[in-house]
């Protein structure tokens, strides 16, 4: 386990706050930014949509510190033991998985599917900040639908300051391309 200096677990506990309480973020992620929320906060998930102008029949991507964070998300039961095989591989690392859900979960967060993206990631702040809220998060990237992502931290306070409760200003991990998606249920590539 990596151990985040001083400065940064500070502002890492300060998002998880803000999450805890109802509220929007933007945070690093391994490649992006994005816009995250609870993956049990309705509201905020909203919020995260109308922030973004996204499509409701989109469905967002889940981020966790460990598998074991999304007990009650995946229906891991309707997965093959090959699936698990392959999904322990991969996590914790830069992998999303479309992955079956439990019944329960709303459609703001599946876009009305069966189905959602997650991923283990293994960048250590983003295992921190879930860790730290006790939660799996959704991660959407920080832009406006249909436009490039935002890159720099003024870039997103000019665009997200008057939406969000709070910013992570911290760089993201470094890495260049999206994570590989992966069908669970089949073990294909869906993008490599």
């Amino acid at each position: 386990m990596v151990v985040l200096d001083a400065a940064v677990e500070y502002k890492v506990q300060e998002a998880a706050q803000t999450l805890r309480e109802g509220g929007v973020i933007i945070c690093p992620t391994e490649g992006v930014y994005g816009i995250s929320a609870l993956v049990s906060n309705v509201a905020a998930i909203e919020r995260v949509i109308a922030i973004k102008k996204r499509a409701l029949n989109k469905g967002l991507i889940v981020v966790a510190a460990d598998v074991a964070q999304l007990e009650g998300v995946v229906n891991f039961a309707h997965l093959s033991a090959d699936s698990m095989r392959l999904i322990h591989e991969k996590w914790p690392g830069h992998a999303t998985f479309i992955v079956p859900v439990e019944r329960h979960l709303p459609d703001v967060l599946t876009g009305g599917r069966n189905t959602l993206a997650v991923r283990v990631s293994a960048f250590p702040l983003l295992q921190e900040l879930c860790r730290e809220v006790g939660s799996p998060i959704i991660s959407t990237s920080a832009n406006i639908s249909g436009s490039e992502p935002l890159k720099t931290i003024e870039e997103l306070r000019d665009c997200f300051a008057q939406t969000v409760d709070y910013i992570l200003d911290e760089p993201c991990q470094g890495l260049n391309k999206p994570s590989t998606i992966f069908d669970a249920m089949t073990g294909a590539i869906l993008r490599p």
